[in-house]
């Protein structure tokens, strides 16, 4: 699964980019862990913790920042996570 975050729109308010690659980062770990042999019960305890992972926004308004879009990320997030969920059937 490759990093292609240029899917992803901006939006003032958005995702805060540095919280969103840390999940990423933790999602990769998980599925290298997944491929070198962790068990699944395992693996599914680290995708529920990964899941609950915070994901902060930027600040919006006038003056506010500019994140990644949060429907454009939840919705990658939701696919990577359905295709983690594959590998445990």
């Amino acid at each position: 699964m490759g990093m292609e975050l240029d899917i992803l729109g901006y939006e003032k308010g958005g995702y805060n980019q540095e919280s969103f690659i840390a999940k990423l980062d933790a999602y990769n770990t998980l599925i290298t862990a997944m491929q070198n042999g962790l068990p699944n019960d395992k693996a599914k305890a680290e995708l529920e913790l990964i899941h609950q992972q915070p994901m902060f926004r930027e600040k919006g308004g006038f003056f506010g920042k500019v994140g990644f879009s949060v429907k454009d990320t939840d919705a990658y997030i939701a696919d990577l996570e359905k295709g983690i969920a594959k590998a445990f059937k």
